[in-house]
């Protein structure tokens, strides 16, 4: 497949890194100077110099032979822009990050398809409903949402008060009823245990589960966590991520304040938002944090332009008092220096709009689409060809060849979403996402690579 990827920032360089090892035909168009050399000397694709609007550059990169475009660059218009060209000269599926709502929120004047449009990424609502997961479930250690949120997955440590604690893996199916959840990774004392049928869980042992979207309350109730609002919620930030998560928390808590180091931009976030308190207030500085009680704060969201100073924010508000802690940053060094200083949960912009692009393009393999953190396991999705060795093939008689070192979470069957027991048929077709480790890549490729 050719792919065209217009812009080579850190979503970019990581989708070219991505295609190129799955051995793609990748060209770049990028305008720094500078990283269009540091790209040429590490990845193996063809890079063009220029800006990702202009005809003679796309031209150049080989528009009219590609067969996708994606185009992440930071200006929503050189990506729409370079969309259109693309239609124009027949590139059939098109993928543009846009970051503002203007062309987004109730236009009706403006259609996005007929601009060249086929798929859209919208990295501030992508961002906003990974945090929403973390306030709808709080002590959840794993949460993402695939095929448009109508898949869940949930990592949780069991405890004593969970109706799922000392019940096997059988029994739990059999209380969860009509209600198809499946526990892919169990993890006790640092070491993965096999998922089996006979597997207890036991107080201590962090899960993961996936299941349909309308599994959901049940396993709220498997492991007793009823839904309830928070009492407050403070949102810090001068972005507009954070003015659109101030807006979306209004319904999951009995209080939301917004908290902006940047005066003229607080007062756009006040006027933009209804029935949120807006403050001018720099949550680095712990006097102001004591001005707003952040005591008394269920949950402290550092979603700023700066993410050294999301961070510092969120150590800050850990110190003084406040419950769960999120900040955004954008990259991952430290992570685990600031997990264990108190942040609860780190949010990577640039890796979750790289999953979203990812999962919007139906290949045969598109390799790995999240990384666990309570294991070192991989989550593929990998779509069953005719001649594959796993087509036609039972997930009992798969299990046979793999001893549950990978796990067949769910089955994507003609937009229908099915979490698949141990007599399930894998079919010509079937997109199935895959629970793995790295050793075992090799494997799950040989097994859905088509025969020659």
């Amino acid at each position: 497949m050719k792919i065209v990827i217009v812009g080579a920032g850190m979503v970019g360089y990581s989708l070219a890194e991505h295609f190129s090892s799955l051995k793609h035909n990748i060209t770049i168009i990028e305008k720094d100077k500078a990283l269009c050399e540091q790209i040429n000397s590490k990845l193996d694709v063809f890079v063009v110099e220029g800006i990702g609007s202009s005809p003679a550059v796309l031209n150049e990169a080989g528009i009219g032979s590609a067969d996708l475009v994606i185009a992440v660059t930071p200006s929503d218009e050189t990506n729409l822009l370079a969309c259109n060209f693309a239609m124009q000269n027949g590139v059939k599926k098109r993928i543009a990050r846009v970051k503002s709502d203007i062309y987004t929120t109730n236009t009706p004047s403006v259609s996005l398809e007929q601009l060249g449009v086929t798929s859209l990424i919208e990295p501030e609502r992508e961002v906003m409903e990974r945090i929403l997961q973390y306030v709808e479930l709080p002590d959840v250690l794993e949460t993402a949402n695939f095929e448009s949120n109508n898949i869940y997955l949930r990592g949780h440590r069991i405890t004593g008060d969970m109706p799922v604690a000392h019940k096997t893996l059988a029994e739990i199916r059999n209380i969860a009823g009509t209600s198809p959840i499946l526990f892919v990774v169990i993890v006790r004392g640092g070491k993965s245990l096999p998922p089996t049928g006979d597997q207890k869980l036991l107080p201590g042992d962090e899960v993961v589960a996936i299941m349909p979207k309308g599994s959901f309350k049940t396993f709220r109730l498997l492991i007793n966590r009823k839904a309830s609002k928070m009492k407050k919620v403070v949102v810090s930030g001068d972005s507009l991520t954070a003015i659109h998560l101030a807006e979306a928390l209004q319904p999951l808590c009995e209080q939301v304040i917004l908290t902006d180091p940047d005066l003229e931009h607080g007062h756009t976030a006040a006027s933009m938002l209804q029935g949120v308190d807006v403050f001018h207030i720099d949550c680095t500085n712990s006097a102001m944090l004591e001005e707003i009680n952040i005591s008394q704060a269920d949950c402290f969201i550092a979603a700023g332009k700066y993410a050294e100073d999301n961070t510092m924010s969120c150590l800050m508000a850990k110190a003084e008092g406040a419950g769960m802690v999120i900040a955004l940053r954008d990259d991952n060094r430290y992570e685990k220096l600031f997990t264990s200083l108190g942040v609860d949960h780190i949010i990577y912009p640039q890796e979750i709009t790289l999953n979203a692009i990812i999962e919007k393009i139906q290949m045969i393999s598109i390799g790995v689409h999240l990384k666990l953190k309570t294991a070192d396991i991989d989550i593929m999705r990998i779509r069953a060809r005719k001649n594959s060795p796993a087509t036609g093939k039972s997930l009992r008689q798969l299990d046979a060849l793999f001893k549950k070192s990978i796990i067949i979470g769910c089955i994507i069957r003609e937009n229908s979403v099915i979490i698949p027991q141990g007599d399930a048929v894998i079919r010509k077709n079937d997109e199935v996402m895959v629970f793995s480790n790295k050793e075992n890549a090799a494997l799950v490729n040989r097994l859905f690579k088509p025969k020659d």
